[in-house]
């Protein structure tokens, strides 16, 4: 990470960026951050305030480096700032920040040619792969007036597309969306001049190959064009992007002993909704690989549209309930094997939306891809803490915890600040790590050791089956292992339970307790009691429970 904040820190001292949220505390944030990348950060709190220091600076020829901006803002939103910016200046550079991820907001997101849209909180990786993307994207000194025509091509602009497109009383489009590969290292390392020259006679020779379908280019990107056809040509304009890419494979422009060319990339759509979204959508589908290659949007691929629109509702519905305190610990007993008794709680995480309750199977792998998961542990501890007190009787309580989120340093404090808050014993909370497979991966067993250290119990699950091991238990120490649903499973083969015996005898050996997960039936019951196991859960254990704020 380092490396990677010195790289972009090169060049900073010619860079200024504009932030827009009304948010003061956030934007200050942000600005600390970007004080490293940028020589100036102006902050302003609302879409009017920020057009006008926008137009002030380009009417005096210094424009920002970069904008940043929410969508929500008082004024003037957000979009409609994006727009008024679009119509005085092509190529400012733009990045949206909001905690909106819903079709609407990305499809206009892509219709206005910003740079990247990054999700509220913000991710610092993402926030820096952004940032080197637009650092190494050649930087164009063309007046930032409006131009009818891309001076490059001569082709019209991308507002010009998304306004024929949106016209009420226009027909279906086939749509060729067309990708110069690897574009920006070509004005990387000849510079502009070089590189617009290629593009001008690239131009001129894509106009001459499509001049029989009577279509009409755009110039939306630095690097993309588009095509628009007449009607439903999908095949057509399969045919036209083969020769498109088979012929930019092998043409070059040379000047001064420098040889330039590149490969084509072509995705295809055809509609009217969505259809620069489709068209995106298609695009990404092709392999960069060294020739070039073409694909078109599907019936199979709104299938996936709509797993993903699906997924940003199931989004929507994480920061809702992160924002309502919609997140709910629910518990599931453990009880001892040989008696029943209350042998400790387990933690489970609902998310209660308009009176349905979501598990943790609806959302969780969205919640780790998109960087919340360690929001709802947050919001769970908290939670779970103010209710542990309530509990009868009152047992040890099993709260989940990721090897990602272990590896967050702050989580300890908050962990601490919240058990003396609420007078909890850390001997009776117990941590159970749900992918310990990943322990030994980065400084995730210090961590767990800073939690011992400080009281707290760790379990690790699943264990019996997959990248468990007697290392594990060897190297952690920990009080409780769970043993792997599976293998309680098949305690009806005499030779199973035999191992699952001595698996027992041995974490016994090292001080720690066992627990059998997922006991369904009496039967499974009295073979788990012959192995010495010392609890068990599972539908037999009874179900979960909610517990009301007193």
């Amino acid at each position: 990470m380092s490396n990677e904040i010195q790289r972009l820190k090169e060049g900073s001292e010619s860079r200024s960026v504009l932030i827009i949220d009304d948010d003061p505390e956030l934007a200050e944030s942000l600005g600390r951050i970007l004080n490293v990348f940028f020589k100036e950060c102006i902050i302003a709190s609302d879409g009017e305030e920020a057009y006008e220091l926008f137009r002030s600076r380009t009417e005096k020829n210094n424009p920002f480096t970069l904008v940043i901006t929410d969508l929500e803002l008082p004024k003037m939103g957000g979009l409609r700032l994006i727009k008024q910016i679009r119509a005085q200046s092509a190529y400012q550079r733009i990045l949206i920040l909001s905690a909106h991820d819903e079709a609407e907001y990305m499809a206009e997101a892509i219709r206005l040619d910003v740079e990247g849209y990054l999700i509220k909180p913000l991710s610092m990786p993402k926030l820096f792969e952004s940032l080197e993307k637009i650092f190494s994207a050649p930087l164009h000194n063309i007046p930032h007036t409006t131009f009818d025509n891309d001076p490059i091509t001569g082709w019209k602009s991308f507002q010009e597309l998304a306004n024929r497109i949106q016209t009420l009383e226009s027909p279906p489009f086939t749509l060729l969306r067309i990708r110069v590969n690897h574009l920006n290292n070509i004005f990387k390392f000849v510079g502009d001049v070089f590189a617009n020259e290629y593009i001008v006679e690239l131009s001129a020779l894509l106009q001459s190959i499509s001049a029989e379908s009577k279509g009409e280019f755009y110039r939306i990107a630095t690097d993309e064009f588009c095509l628009v056809l007449e009607g439903n040509v999908i095949e057509f304009a399969s045919k036209m992007a083969v020769s498109m890419i088979s012929v930019a494979r092998y043409f070059h422009t040379s000047e001064k002993g420098i040889v330039l060319n590149s490969t084509l990339s072509v995705g295809i759509a055809y509609g009217k909704e969505h259809l620069l979204l489709h068209s995106k959508l298609s695009l990404e589908k092709v392999s960069d690989h060294i020739g070039g290659g073409y694909s078109v949007y599907s019936l199979s691929d709104q299938d996936e549209t709509s797993a993903l629109l699906k997924s940003r509702e199931i989004l929507r519905m994480i920061f809702d309930a992160l924002h309502e305190e919609n997140i709910v610990p629910f518990f599931a007993p453990i009880r001892d094997t040989h008696n029943r008794d209350i042998f400790g709680y387990e933690s489970v995480v609902k998310i209660r939306n308009s009176d349905h309750l979501y598990g943790s199977e609806t959302f969780r792998s969205i919640a780790l891809d998109m960087g919340q998961m360690g929001m709802i542990t947050r919001s769970i501890i908290r939670h779970a803490f103010e209710l542990i007190p309530t509990l009868v009787p009152r047992k040890p309580i099993f709260l989940a915890l990721s090897t990602m989120e272990l590896n967050d340093e702050s989580l300890l404090s908050y962990i601490q600040f919240w058990a003396q808050r609420n007078a909890i014993r850390s001997s009776d909370i117990c941590f159970h790590i749900v992918d310990g497979d990943k322990i030994f991966q980065n400084t995730t067993l210090l961590h767990i050791k800073e939690l011992q250290a400080n009281g707290f119990k760790i379990m690790i699950s699943e264990f019996g089956i997959g990248q468990f091991n007697l290392l594990t238990l060897l190297s952690l120490r920990p009080d409780f292992i769970k043993f792997h649903p599976e293998l309680i499973a098949k305690t009806d083969n005499p030779q199973i339970c035999f191992i699952l015996s001595k698996l027992v005898e041995i974490t016994h050996h090292i001080g720690a307790k066992c627990i059998a997960q997922g006991v369904s039936d009496e039967k499974q019951l009295e073979l788990i009691k012959d192995t010495n196991c010392d609890a068990f859960c599972g539908s037999l254990a009874g179900n979960t429970f909610e517990v009301a704020h007193e």
